[in-house]
């Protein structure tokens, strides 16, 4: 996530366009265009992301993650990164579930599966430190704006390019197409150069693989600790 606020933006947009304090463009309406444009540099290139914590349950096998999720990235228990595994049919229909420490994790139906099943309920130790806590870190959609002062959640190499789009639109209500079409060249090329680091991104993810195994095998250690470090 970039330092830069919503403010930021819209200032600089409004003072390349020389429409400071121009009530033409409206906050509300220049907001719009912010939030537009990182939606779609996020869904392109998968450029924002966050994890998500919540303590285990003892007995509990399935964790939710937000509706803005486009991706996971990994998954961990006590920082310890899960092997991603098939699923050999609906886990709902399974009668029995091994409980113990979570070594492996599936999807079904946007609904994240541990196995084994959390024996333990998460806490916090005397020391301040978590305890059976599972982690999610997600590739995102950017959440609503709401204010002025809200941080800008794409990386901030993406700075420029929220203003080009912001320009384009600004131009095209402006009637003034030729403007709004030399922008659209500079949005479209961030677009591209967003989906390029999107492959990029992916080669580098070492959870990204799903192993071939199904969901409850028995695995060695080792095929465990190559994605822990």
């Amino acid at each position: 996530m970039s330092n830069l606020t919503v403010q930021n933006i819209l200032d600089r947009a409004r003072y390349r366009y020389n429409a400071i304090n121009d009530d033409f463009f409206s906050d509300c309406e220049l907001m719009d265009l912010i939030f537009d444009a990182q939606s779609i540099l996020a869904k392109e290139g998968w450029c924002i992301e966050k994890t998500y914590t919540t303590p285990a349950v003892d007995g509990t096998r399935t964790y939710t993650y937000p509706t803005t999720t486009l991706a996971i990235k990994e998954v961990r228990h006590d920082y310890d990164i899960l092997l991603k595994v098939k699923l050999a049919a609906d886990p709902k229909t399974s009668s029995t579930e091994v409980e113990g420490t979570p070594r492996q994790y599936s999807v079904w139906q946007d609904t994240i599966y541990l196995y084994p099943t959390p024996d333990t309920d998460g806490s916090v130790d005397g020391s301040g430190n978590r305890v059976n806590y599972i982690d999610i870190k997600v590739y995102k959609y950017p959440d609503a704006i709401t204010s002025t002062s809200d941080l800008i959640e794409v990386p901030e190499e993406y700075k420029e390019d929220l203003i080009y789009f912001m320009l384009q639109w600004m131009a095209l209500k402006d009637q003034n197409t030729v403007l709004s079409d030399r922008y659209k060249l500079l949005w479209d090329e961030a677009v591209l150069r967003a989906k390029k680091q999107r492959r990029k991104r992916l080669r580098g993810d070492r959870n990204t693989r799903v192993s071939d195994f199904y969901f409850g095998s028995d695995l060695p250690a080792a095929d465990y600790d190559i994605f822990n470090y």
